[in-house]
């Protein structure tokens, strides 16, 4: 009998209790009251994350909502598990991972002459061809996973498919490139611990859209002859195609291969193909995108290193486009009728070098309102006032630390990277989140209404904890007291230009980046902490 994702207990999630259970799709809503399902609990963070996506999917493509009231009604009063089974029944036969027939996710054709590969091919950060040729896997070994039951086959099969990096000529990535950043709203209802995997679902389900195919099986790109790229072949664009094929694309030409044990069928490696579907033009709902000036619409993927604050504004499409949930959150919000304490938005994907995994990403962030256009210039100055200190305090280290001399002042030596010396500046990020934080939590209670919170515009306070922070960091940095080799006139000269880009002068970066009027012409006035 197949192994098929709809009618065979296979998510392993996680309860609000701590216990763990091993659930079909319908059964997110089990035990809603008592004991909810909070998250999916699979060994690996990209199997949560791409099956979360998966499960929005599903439930777009079987229940997606017509308006405001009619997602608030499932909110109020989520679906029980008989309810989301019928209402997934009728897609349960596009689902067999195994078998003779169709299989989801998979290439139509069997791939009978195409070489057997690895099944450790499917993790996205597993070393790849070039890489084991050259014995140079040092970090991420090879042999992760000689062989695989359906569940975790099925985990990693449908993870590639959603954030497939580059694999070499002709193998594809996935439809918002390789790795894309998520980003989810996760609701909070009153009195819950966390939120449930039902709200985080509905709540970035997209609506329904009118003009869609109305066959929901249109989403399914196995169902229908494997679309190719090879030269000439057209790319796959979103015209007269369901939007739901966003959650359920398959850049990757793979057929899984599988042997009877006693126990069941094992995934023990796969076929593949290149040039499989090249998707162009799509918007996919659950990604915040920017603006290229020649490619139009590009979304959003996370970058090397600690996510910090400065990250923000790019995640919550302030300076480009939201998620399609942040955008449909304010109506719904308003559907939640109070039932809503707080909500924060989960930010995950792969930071990718073209082929190699650099790293995975997963953070939690509030979730802003980029609609509200007093809220949004007022975050907007105070990151960019941190922005423009984090520049001038790692500049100022640089010529405190290597600077040479120039006519009256100091210049960075010609062969030093324009990359070095990141610490300082990420440092100044990191211990600046907290009051950032903060001074966002007074701005959102003073926008909702709230007179008991500070005055609106913080931004002479920011100004002092920026000043503050980056002088402190300047000087354990530098060592002023210590430093008795070093030339005192160029660590001085360093730290008085550090000085001049935070104070309260008409020329001062940060100053500017505030959108502040100064109150000296000189900047040479004591300063005071507002």
């Amino acid at each position: 009998m197949p192994f098929n994702l709809i009618d065979t207990p296979w998510l392993e999630a996680r309860r609000a209790s701590g216990a763990r259970a091993v659930i079909r799709p319908h059964e997110i809503t089990d035990g809603f009251e008592t004991d909810p399902i909070v998250g999916l609990d699979f060994p690996r963070p990209d199997w949560n994350a791409a099956l979360t996506e998966w499960l929005i999917g599903l439930v777009f493509l079987a229940l997606p909502p017509t308006n405001g009231h009619a997602w608030g009604d499932l909110f109020h009063a989520p679906p029980s598990p008989r309810d989301l089974a019928d209402a997934f029944a009728p897609l349960a036969r596009f689902f067999d991972l195994d078998g003779e027939g169709i299989r989801a996710f998979q290439d139509a054709d069997p791939l009978a002459d195409a070489e057997i590969k690895p099944l450790s091919g499917l993790l996205i950060d597993a070393p790849g061809e070039n890489t084991l040729k050259n014995n140079a896997d040092l970090f991420v070994k090879r042999g992760g996973a000689a062989s695989l039951n359906p569940a975790h086959a099925a985990a990693a099969l449908i993870t590639l498919q959603t954030y497939a990096p580059s694999g070499g000529a002709g193998h594809r990535t996935s439809l918002r490139g390789g790795g894309p950043l998520t980003t989810l709203l996760a609701p909070l209802r009153q009195g819950r611990g966390g939120a449930t995997l039902w709200d985080r679902v509905w709540a970035n389900t997209p609506d329904a859209d009118p003009q869609a195919p109305a066959d929901p099986a249109q989403a399914l790109p196995w169902l229908a002859p494997t679309l190719t790229s090879e030269k000439g072949a057209p790319p796959v664009t979103p015209e007269g195609r369901h939007p739901g094929l966003t959650f359920f694309a398959c850049p990757r030409r793979i057929r899984l291969l599988f042997e009877e044990t006693a126990d069941g069928p094992i995934a023990v490696g796969y076929r593949t193909l290149n040039y499989g579907a090249n998707y162009l033009a799509w918007l996919h709902p659950l990604s915040p995108y920017r603006e290229d000036k020649t490619s139009g619409k590009l979304p959003l993927h996370p970058h090397a290193g600690a996510s910090d604050y400065g990250d923000w504004l790019a995640w919550w499409g302030f300076n480009g486009q939201p998620a399609q949930s942040a955008t449909l959150w304010p109506v719904r919000h308003d559907q939640t009728q109070g039932l809503v304490e707080r909500v924060s938005v989960e930010a995950f994907g792969y930071d990718m070098d073209n082929m190699k995994a650099r790293q995975w990403l997963e953070t939690r962030l509030p979730w802003v309102n980029a609609q509200e256009d007093e809220l949004r210039n007022a975050v907007s100055r105070l990151i960019a006032a941190s922005d423009a200190a984090a520049r001038a305090l790692r500049l100022c280290v640089k010529i405190a630390l290597f600077g040479q001399r120039k006519d009256d002042g100091y210049r960075l030596p010609e062969n030093l990277p324009l990359d070095a010396l990141p610490e300082p500046a990420d440092r100044f990020w990191l211990e600046t989140q907290r009051p950032f934080e903060n001074k966002l939590g007074q701005l959102i209670k003073r926008l909702e209404g709230d007179r008991r919170a500070p005055t609106f515009d913080l931004s002479w306070e920011w100004l002092a904890v920026l000043r503050r922070q980056a002088l402190a960091i300047f000087d354990e940095t530098v060592d002023l007291d210590g430093m008795t080799d070093a030339e005192p006139r160029r660590l001085l000269s360093a730290r008085g230009q550090l000085q001049f880009a935070l104070a309260d002068h008409p020329k001062s970066p940060v100053l500017k980046a505030l959108q502040l009027e100064a109150t000296t012409k000189s900047g040479r006035g004591k300063e005071k902490d507002r």
